[in-house]
């Protein structure tokens, strides 16, 4: 009777009543055969749940720890492609831009020499183009007076030699032109007979494709040689997942394999992504390699230098057996559960469990496919077992 009292009591309390006015009938514990008998009105007030033992099907899997990092064949790092100074940076960090567009400007005495170097090739060409048009006209006329018999076939050779060394300053004055079109080109700046060097003085860094800027290394007025960094410039509608994986773990990996990872910006959130490459190395110091996985960010959620959870799935499917983890209580050092045998009658079982995901937890040993485990007050239920004084 004791027992039963104190079982109420607990039942009571846990629902908010006061103990007093909690019925001595609600529930009986028997620490002996580990069963909870509660009435109806006891269950629903102590409101405990069940839910029926699940399989499913599931791959062994382990996790290493990552970032998000950068798609470095989507990044550009863009240096100065000539000596100078900066006149103006027109972007900051975290601006989009489009492929294309001007990022900066930078002053170069260089930019002078080239421009002199196209106009003077430019002249050359035209130069070339009328000496060969009168070379043609010469041979022309010279193959005429041949026929006529009115000039001696050597002087029409010396005229056709003319002719050849107008072609040939003709091919030489184009392949001038184009190096400095693509000198012009490389610095970014139009080639255009017309154009105003003056208009065009400064050589401009642009985007090569559309995307966010990330870094910002340069301001004006700072003077910059060949190669130095300036600007970098992603595309961030993919990145890399980079994280290290145990030695140990090396055979469980095959690439390209698809693994789910998780962040901690979006904590119920599953992303897919591709593990494409496994590292060569061996990090000495830590025995772990290096792993990438690539996944689509088009809605721009994932943040470089994010860390990031990898789920890597290894092994042949198996079926297993499954509770909710609240299910699985502690006492007295084993792990238990209560499976309901017949209305309002829980019964204590005890079970070996394995891996937990995603809010449940296996069942390795002592529970059937379908059996009914309390879930939503299984701690009440263990608690009417342990707290309950002997019998006078």
């Amino acid at each position: 009777m004791i027992r039963a009292l104190f079982a109420a009591l607990l039942f009571g309390l846990a629902c908010g009543g006061a103990p007093e006015e909690a019925p001595e009938t609600a529930a009986t514990a028997d620490p002996a055969t580990g069963i909870v008998t509660m009435t109806g009105a006891g269950r629903e007030a102590a409101g405990i749940a069940t839910v029926a033992v699940r399989e499913v099907t599931r791959s062994d899997a382990f996790h290493a720890v990552g970032v998000v990092s950068l798609d470095e064949r989507r990044t550009a790092r863009l240096g100065a492609v000539v000596d100078g100074v900066i006149a103006e940076v027109l972007v900051q960090p975290g601006d989009r831009v489009e492929a294309g567009a001007v990022l900066a400007r930078i002053l170069s005495d260089r930019f002078h020499d080239v421009w002199a170097e196209y106009f003077t090739a430019t002249a050359r060409r035209r130069h070339a183009e009328a000496g060969l048009g009168y070379a043609q006209t010469a041979a022309g006329r010279a193959e005429r007076l041949v026929a006529d018999k009115a000039l001696a076939e050597q002087e029409l050779e010396r005229v056709r030699a003319e002719l050849s060394a107008a072609e040939e300053e003709l091919a030489s004055a184009r392949a001038d032109v184009r190096r400095t079109e693509q000198d012009l080109l490389h610095y970014g700046l139009t080639p255009s007979p017309d154009a105003e060097p003056r208009e065009n003085e400064h050589v401009p860094v642009r985007a090569p494709f559309a995307g966010a800027v990330i870094e910002r290394l340069a301001s004006p007025g700072a003077a910059v040689t060949l190669g130095e960094p300036l600007l970098v410039v992603s595309d961030l509608s993919r990145v890399w997942i980079s994280a290290e994986v145990d030695e140990d773990d090396l055979h469980r990996l095959a690439a390209p394999e698809s693994v789910e990872f998780r962040v901690t910006a979006w904590p119920d959130e599953v992303f897919a992504a591709t593990l494409t490459t496994i590292g060569d190395v061996i990090n000495p110091d830590t025995r772990r390699v290096t792993v990438r996985a690539e996944t689509d960010n088009a809605d721009g959620r994932l943040k470089p230098e994010m860390f990031a959870t990898l789920t890597v799935a290894s092994g042949t499917p198996r079926q297993l057996l499954v509770v909710p983890a609240a299910a699985v209580q502690d006492l007295a050092g084993e792990s238990v559960v209560f499976v309901e045998t017949g209305p309002g009658e829980f019964r204590r079982r005890r079970v070996v469990t394995g891996a937990g995901f995603d809010g449940d937890i296996e069942i390795r040993e002592g529970l059937t496919a379908g059996e009914l485990v309390a879930t939503e007050g299984a701690f009440l239920l263990k608690s009417a077992l342990i707290g309950l004084p002997e019998e006078e």
